[in-house]
């Protein structure tokens, strides 16, 4: 599914003048003048403003700190902070430090407007609405709050709220690709699929830069069974942002189902080492790990799967295929048992049904049967459910 792109009133874009406003030679001033000056909060600051501007946000916060240690009650420090300490996904930070900027600079509309962003970030949409309209009373910068507004819309389903504050942004600021963005998101999600393309096409006119916008074409594509158009789009966003995990595990299942499974594997191993806590990734190593026969290997990632979440069925269902190829039979039995619950309980009647044919198929080739698995080993969240418990029956009105 894309994401929505929030825009953030922030110092990072490129300075495109001289060569003596570009942040590559801020950076140069900035370090030798500290040298001579330590302990000049400004410096800092405008060291770390730099580093946003060149994205080197683990920098920046470096500089920021500093520049707070100094003077404690620097309210721009703390919002270049926040900034940067979002762009490092680290949102309840973030959130901590734009609220202190806000709290000593609290008639700065671009804090409330920050705060705004980072609250539709962690998904506290009605904390973003209140920040954002704060800010549109006060903001110079209106597509940008309008920008938010929609995105805060959208998160709770407004969909046509959330177009009309963005048609409202562009109003303000036809080239904003930022927008176009999240309008093809919202037109994606209410099944236009035309119009979500045309949406990012536009954007990718205004900014054939924007990572996002190669990414969430590629998704269209994806789901118009394109898989080769997919893959271009996905390739370009990985070369503008060659740190985004979601990139790279996309561009994986697109290659393997384009049957170039060294390739598919290769890309997901390198989200996994950007991203390891996604169980997503991790079965899809060990699915490609299993395909290609490496069953040690699929092992391993197939658990840290079901690690990361106890109720991934398919993962405890590819784990029982493992095991059977290596003639593991009582685990192969374990995890198709655990399999079969899962689908159960989630009312994946298919699948459930999948499972017994699975089941029958491994009892009668191992000499087992259920009676030798009444000591199964249970995820914490599935002991006590009962697998052939069947609900209770209402009675009617009339039958009482």
């Amino acid at each position: 599914m894309p994401v929505f792109l929030i825009a953030l009133f922030c110092f990072f874009l490129v300075a495109c003048g001289p060569p003596s406003d570009s942040p590559e030679y801020k950076i140069k001033q900035l370090s030798s003048n500290i040298e001579d000056e330590p302990e000049d909060p400004t410096l800092h600051y405008e060291l770390g403003k730099a580093y946003i501007e060149k994205k080197k946000y683990r920098s920046a916060l470096k500089s920021l700190v500093e520049a707070i240690r100094i003077k404690d009650d620097y309210g721009d420090a703390y919002h270049a902070k926040g900034i940067a300490l979002f762009y490092l996904k680290k949102y309840f930070d973030a959130e901590k430090a734009l609220n202190k900027s806000f709290s000593l600079n609290p008639t700065n509309a671009d804090i409330a407007t920050d705060l705004g962003s980072i609250f539709i970030a962690t998904g506290k949409v009605k904390k973003s609405l209140r920040f954002l309209k704060i800010a549109q009373t006060r903001n110079s910068n209106m597509h940008e709050v309008f920008n938010n507004l929609g995105a805060a819309h959208a998160e709770i389903g407004q969909n046509k709220q959330a177009i009309n504050y963005w048609e409202k942004a562009l109003e303000h600021h036809p080239f904003m690709a930022e927008v176009h963005i999240n309008m093809g998101v919202v037109y994606e999600r209410m099944g236009k699929k035309k119009k979500a393309l045309a949406a990012y096409q536009k954007a990718l006119k205004e900014d054939p830069q924007n990572p996002l916008g190669h990414y969430n074409l590629g998704v269209i594509h994806a789901k118009n069974q394109d898989m080769a158009k997919a893959v271009e789009s996905w390739e370009k966003a990985r070369k503008l942002d060659p740190k985004d995990d979601k990139t790279l595990a996309s561009l994986g299942l697109a290659y393997e189902q384009l049957g170039e499974k060294d390739k598919a594997l290769k890309k997901i191993l390198k989200a996994i080492k950007l991203e390891p806590f996604n169980y997503q990734t991790h079965y899809a190593a060990g699915r490609i790990q299993s395909d290609q026969g490496d069953f040690e290997k699929a092992t391993e990632s197939l658990k840290k799967s079901v690690h990361l979440d106890p109720e991934f069925g398919d993962a405890y269902y590819r784990l029982g295929i493992v095991h059977d190829n290596l003639n593991e039979g009582s685990d192969a039995i374990s995890d198709t048992l655990i399999a079969e619950i899962i689908f159960h309980k989630k009312k994946k009647m298919e699948l459930y049904n999948k499972m017994g044919v699975q089941l029958k198929s491994l009892f009668e080739k191992y000499q087992l049967g259920r009676k030798d698995f009444k000591e199964l080993q249970l995820p914490d969240t599935l002991k006590g459910y009962d697998l052939h418990k069947k609900p209770k029956r209402i009675r009617t009105f009339r039958e009482k």
